[in-house]
């Protein structure tokens, strides 16, 4: 049910986007990592008849919070919300609720409010007599300074987002892509997937196009304050990389660029090993899909001795996180000529797997005998 909009959710511009009619906000059947709240325009609930027919069963306006049941509970949405006009929402993942109420305090008694289907009490609300929510308006204001994408987008595979860059401070629109535009034709054994269509992993890294600060979406946050100037210091040198603008449509070439420019932030943000593996490993399929194969290689080997540290120093790692690591160092070993390294490691992943993940230990088992009957035959054949 709405409610009254706190004028307190200025603050929580870094979770708004601008969301374009048939953007899918969760499917029916799936438990959303985060919640919304409505502040402008309208959002649809529709599920799936015996027919198969898609039939709208509520609407969410502005002051409405969207998928929070599910989100809290861990419980499957009954129905899937689609935006069915342009609308202006916050999107705030649980893991950030913490951040959003410190902000915003009274979000989380809207919160309760939300629970209990009732409006908010008149005392929260930041809503004047006449006209929109000053949120809106705020949100709206902080937008003239936005970076827009240029050119044309196929709404079809994609739709725009909006962030905030932690070192720059510039505030733009950058490209993700829909889940039902990823097809996938091909997995390799080391999970690199190739796509008809769009390639979702081209977009995984998103780059800020006023000083070329790159790094996954999740990663945008606010950063310690000698990072963030070691980051701004190095924003010319990174700049040198950058052609265009790399927010709207990616070739291979602005993918290798963008994820080139998140190698060299994650770097001076220190990155770990398990961090650097990925993106390390992710670097060596993009020289795969260019047809490199001694990029591919040498981006392999950086990766495969990444995971291995990573594995061996990291005492975070949940089990299925080491397992899956030790099945790809076993991989990558063995893509690289390492059959005795590569069976060593698959044993590895084999032992450790089995607590943690079936789907894991299986694939590992598999490969395993894989390299055990080429070091057969390469015994046999000496």
């Amino acid at each position: 049910m709405p409610g009254p909009l706190p004028d307190s959710y200025r603050r929580l511009a870094m979770f708004s986007s601008r969301l374009l009619p048939g953007t899918r906000l969760y499917d029916q059947g799936t438990v959303p990592d985060r919640f919304y709240v409505v502040l402008r325009g309208e959002v649809i609930f529709e599920v799936v008849s015996e027919q198969g027919d898609a039939e709208v069963v509520a609407r969410a306006d502005a002051g409405s919070f969207v998928g929070h049941v599910a989100a809290f509970t861990g419980r499957p949405t009954s129905a899937s919300a689609r935006v069915e006009r342009e609308s202006v929402v916050l999107g705030i993942p649980l893991l950030k609720l913490a951040d959003a109420i410190r902000e915003a305090p009274e979000l989380g008694i809207q919160l309760i409010y939300a629970f209990a289907g009732q409006p908010a009490p008149a005392f929260l609300s930041g809503v004047e007599e006449e006209g929109e929510p000053q949120a809106v308006a705020a949100v709206d204001a902080d937008r003239d300074d936005v970076v827009t994408i240029e050119g044309e987008i196929d709404s079809q595979l994609f739709f725009v987002d909006t962030i905030t860059c932690p070192v720059s401070s510039t505030r733009f629109e950058f490209l993700r892509v829909r889940t039902r535009a990823v097809r996938p034709r091909e997995r390799e054994s080391d999970f690199h997937v190739r796509y008809d269509d769009v390639n979702p992993t081209w977009y995984g890294v998103v780059v800020c196009p006023g000083c070329a600060f790159a790094a996954y979406q999740d990663d945008f946050e606010p950063l310690d304050e000698e990072v963030r100037a070691r980051l701004w210091e190095d924003r010319e040198a990174r700049a040198a990389f950058v052609e265009h603008a790399l927010t709207g449509t990616r070739s291979l070439e602005d993918a290798t660029t963008a994820l080139d420019l998140a190698i060299r932030c994650y770097e001076v943000r220190g990155a770990t090993d398990s961090r650097r593996a990925v993106l390390q490993h992710r670097r060596a399929w993009l020289e795969r899909e260019a047809g490199n194969a001694q990029g591919d290689r040498m981006w392999l080997t950086r990766a495969r001795d990444s995971y291995e540290r990573a594995f061996e120093a990291d005492k975070r790692l949940s089990e299925e996180a080491a397992a899956r690591i030790a099945y790809l160092v076993g991989d990558l070993s063995d893509r690289l000529g390492d059959l005795q390294s590569a069976q060593q490691w698959l044993e590895t992943a084999t032992r450790v797997a089995p607590t943690a993940s079936a789907g894991i230990a299986r694939t590992a088992r598999d490969r395993l005998q894989d390299v055990r009957d080429l070091i057969k035959r390469e015994r046999a054949a000496s």
